[in-house]
């Protein structure tokens, strides 16, 4: 390394002070922040971004992003979104798989990010984050700029300042998931903040008013008994992976998975309504887990179900164990008595509510039975103490939470126009990035997406009734129960639905070229359909 090359003894004093702001640095997202702001100042570059690798999707999704157009990319390709970074054919991926600096190769741009900000980048630096052989993400600078105020590339001596900083934060990064990883199988994994219940878990226990859930599998026993030991842990993968999904959807904080049951925590005070919600999703989604794992195993299944206790009330809730060893959990009568209802929660019974959360949630629900007198009682004790137990049936309709867009990528405009109304009304939504993103099932990328999503929309053009990928989708969510009657195709041409899949000929049609409103006109055609569902007056197509 030349001296020109080498970092200057005022940047060598700002990494050193950036590196002793990181190292102390335990959240995860105030670490990455600090390391990406650092790294655009060093650099004299507006723009920036984290990227880290999600292997679930094989793409690299947006932790952190600096710039104008900083909050569009983070909704649009950060974690909680439906897109990801390829790694074939950009920047960012050219130096993850490669594990070497990549100094804006235009022929790897990934055209779709600046397409979708309307904001092209001038010149790009990117620098692999690399731990023990391995790498888990990509820091990038963008568009940097001469004292001047023009574009300028980037020089070797900004390669060798922020590949200086990449080796430590790379690290940094990699001991705060691992810290994030820790504290959730302590009994904390959340995707909202928990910082407040984080820096408690060396302290006593504090009495907090939660709602409480239990949700467990019933007929588990006999599943055992009837499916070899591989084929057990994928039915009980898939289960606790929607449990837990359920649970982060509705802002829960998944605290234990107990065998093939889950015990969750709510809090605030929209922990009743929040929770119940989260219980009904659950009864959802178990019908789709039921129909893949029919697909898949030669017993009949049937008797398979849920059984779902809920209780509001106040608890001890900290850390508990040793000095060496300890767990952070809720303590507490409540705990139990929510235990015990979704034990209590079979023979049609599915989901069992106290007083607390049903005086709370009472305008949630459609139809309900109750209360009826339950009796906790400790073994051996003869007489217990008496709660009022309410059963809930049916949930009123409400806006769907997220909505599957199946599309052909020529349609990509339609499906972010969809994406961006239908944020502004409350529903976020699903698709597919690419048609089959490299190293995945496609199948089973599918009907991941699926699981995450109350409706599917099907655009109708004339790319689509030649895409395989979209008859895929369609096919895929056609043949699952949750969805039979919960598709809407929208017309943007004259194609004829068919042309996709027979299943959506005959179902209600929305065209695009006519309603004033896409987002407004789906979100109330959604609402008024979930009416006639839930209300059961329906059957069929509309």
């Amino acid at each position: 390394m030349s001296s020109v090359d080498s970092p200057s003894k005022r940047e060598l004093l700002a990494l050193l002070e950036t590196l002793g702001q990181v190292s102390a640095e335990t959240d995860r997202q105030r670490l990455i922040q600090t390391i990406l702001d650092t790294a655009c100042r060093m650099t004299n570059s507006p723009d920036g971004s984290v990227l880290l690798f999600d292997p679930e999707r094989s793409g690299l999704f947006f932790a952190a992003a600096q710039g104008e157009k900083a909050q569009e990319l983070l909704e649009g390709w950060g974690e909680r979104s439906n897109q990801r970074v390829p790694l074939s054919g950009s920047n960012a991926g050219q130096a993850f798989t490669s594990g070497n600096i990549v100094v804006d190769k235009q022929s790897h741009r990934f055209k779709e990010v600046d397409r979708q900000t309307g904001k092209p980048s001038q010149s790009i630096l990117s620098v692999p984050l690399r731990v023990r052989n391995g790498t888990i993400g990509v820091l990038q600078t963008l568009n940097k700029v001469a004292s001047d105020g023009s574009f300028v590339d980037y020089d070797s001596r900004d390669c060798v300042v922020i590949e200086h900083l990449g080796r430590q934060a790379a690290i940094a990064i990699d001991n705060a998931q691992l810290i994030t990883r820790l504290l959730a199988h302590m009994g904390l994994y959340s995707r909202d903040d928990a910082s407040d219940l984080v820096e408690r878990i060396n302290q006593p226990a504090e009495r907090e008013r939660l709602t409480l859930l239990f949700a467990d599998m019933r007929g588990f026993t006999q599943l055992c008994q009837s499916q070899e030991a591989t084929r057990t842990q994928k039915i009980v993968n898939d289960l606790l992976t929607m449990f837990a999904d359920q649970v982060l959807t509705f802002g829960g904080i998944v605290n234990k998975f107990l065998g093939d049951a889950v015990f969750a925590i709510f809090r605030h005070d929209s922990a009743p309504k929040q929770a119940v919600r989260c219980a009904f999703g659950m009864i959802d989604h178990f019908q789709s887990l039921r129909h893949h794992w029919d697909e898949i195993c030669n017993e009949d299944l049937s008797f398979l179900d849920l059984g779902i206790g809920i209780v509001t009330d106040d608890v001890a809730l900290g850390s508990v164990g040793s000095a060496s060893v300890r767990d952070f959990t809720a303590i507490g009568t409540p705990v139990n008595l929510a235990n015990a209802f979704q034990t209590a929660a079979r023979n049609g019974k599915r989901i069992l509510v106290d007083q607390a959360t049903w005086s709370a949630v009472r305008d949630l629900i459609a139809d309900a039975e109750g209360p009826t007198s339950f009796e906790l009682r400790k073994p051996g004790q003869e007489v217990g103490v008496k709660f009022r137990q309410y059963h809930l049936k049916r949930l009123k309709p409400e806006t769907p939470v997220r909505v599957f867009v199946s599309h052909n990528h020529e349609d990509r405009d339609l499906a972010n126009k969809i994406t961006d109304q239908l944020a502004r009304c409350g529903i976020d939504t699903w698709y597919s990035p690419a048609d089959i993103l490299p190293a995945e099932n496609y199948i089973e990328a599918i009907r991941a997406g699926l699981m995450k999503s109350d409706w599917v929309i099907v655009i109708v053009s004339s790319h689509s009734s030649k895409s395989d990928w979209v008859r895929a989708e369609v096919k895929t969510a056609a043949g699952d129960p949750r969805f039979r009657d919960r598709i809407l195709p929208i017309k943007v041409d004259d194609s004829d639905p068919a042309l996709i899949s027979h299943d959506i000929a005959p179902l209600h049609t929305m065209d695009a070229r006519t309603v004033p409103d896409l987002g407004e006109s789906i979100r109330d055609f959604l609402l008024t359909r979930e009416k006639e569902l839930r209300s059961k007056t329906v059957s069929g197509t509309i």
